[in-house]
């Protein structure tokens, strides 16, 4: 079983070798526990999802091997809190740091937690290095998942787009050696529904993307700015005869047009515009960033847009990997009593 905690959402995969067997997809996160400063409504719903996951698996807790955990629910507003991890990281390093814990309360299988992984740099570094700073909790078993998968070889980029958008740069080992984050889609979602431009876009979002007003929204955006570009959203739906979907499409290129300033500036991350480009999440993002890099006249690297079943088996398969490799390598391990 492998649990993934995000902020919002709680995605519980259960596998029998390699084959997804039961699954539960719940919203719950650690956001709950940051609202209310208590964790019993993220543990109920984690149960829950263990739960819903373990009958549509028909199985019983017993009939597991391994428990896996990855994500924000390893962070301070989880269940459980693991450091980050120094890059280089990989399997081997990234097993060698998880911990196995007992939670009762959870489930009666020892569960393991993997931690997330950070920027090589000291944790009291001046403010002016903060560009070179970053953190992840989650992707790394995201994108361990996805090397393995579709067997691909290092040194390649990763670009995981969602919520917050990751890009992830692997070594030649197939270690992370440091990523990049932005709030892109959080922004796009807020933009598009808490704000006047909730006016000018439909309440799905984007139906159906329209790859000329993304690139339109990217030129302005990197042109006159984000502040700018996003009311040029509404100077559209005054102006212009266009529908909401080309609106919407505008408004997350202003928005992914930031990402490509921040892909070519960051300290956080050195693109390899020579090297291999891999683009997952969701399928209108993967299509938007595919479309923006192919039309970047440095991106000279093949870029691989994943398919659905890939993005949907990553994390499970990552996880997977990482918990057999560190029954593996520990065996026999004491496990730790946690008190929630």
């Amino acid at each position: 079983m492998t649990i993934d905690g995000g902020t919002t959402n709680t995605r519980v995969r259960i596998l029998q070798d390699e084959k997804l067997i039961g699954k539960a997809h719940l919203p719950v996160g650690v956001r709950n526990t940051a609202i209310s400063g208590c964790k019993k409504d993220l543990m109920e719903g984690l149960r829950k999802a263990v739960n819903i996951a373990l009958q549509s698996a028909h199985i019983e807790q017993q009939d597991l091997q391994l428990v896996t955990a990855s994500g924000m629910i390893t962070s301070n507003v989880g269940i459980y809190e693991i450091p980050h991890l120094n890059t280089p990281a990989g399997v081997e390093e990234l097993a060698a740091a998880s911990h196995l814990v007992r939670i009762p309360e959870l489930i009666d299988i020892p569960i393991l937690f993997i931690p997330g992984v950070k920027n090589n740099l000291s944790v009291k570094e001046p403010v002016e290095n903060l560009e070179a700073m970053d953190i992840m909790r989650g992707e790394e078993t995201e994108t361990l998942g996805i090397l393995a998968l579709k067997s691909l070889n290092g040194p390649l980029t990763m670009i995981l787009p969602g919520s917050h958008t990751k890009i992830v740069k692997i070594n030649e080992h197939n270690q992370i050696s440091s990523c990049l984050t932005t709030m892109a889609g959080e922004i796009f979602s807020t933009l598009a529904t808490k704000t006047i431009l909730a006016d000018s876009i439909p309440q799905t979002l984007i139906s159906h993307l329209d790859l000329e007003m993304i690139s339109r929204g990217a030129a302005i955006s990197q042109k006159v700015g984000l502040t700018r570009g996003c009311f040029s959203t509404r100077i559209i739906s005054q102006f212009i005869p266009a529908d909401g979907d080309k609106r919407a499409s505008f408004l997350l290129g202003v928005i992914l047009g930031q990402d490509l300033i921040a892909m070519k500036n960051s300290r956080a991350y050195a693109p390899d515009w020579h090297g291999k480009i891999v683009i997952g999440g969701p399928a209108p993002l993967r299509q938007a960033i595919s479309s923006l890099l192919a039309a970047e006249p440095e991106v000279k690297g093949k870029i691989i847009v994943l398919d659905d079943e890939t993005v949907e088996m990553s994390t499970a398969a990552g996880a997977r990997k990482i918990g057999l490799h560190y029954l593996q390598r520990a065996g026999r391990v004491a496990v730790k009593r946690n008190l929630v």
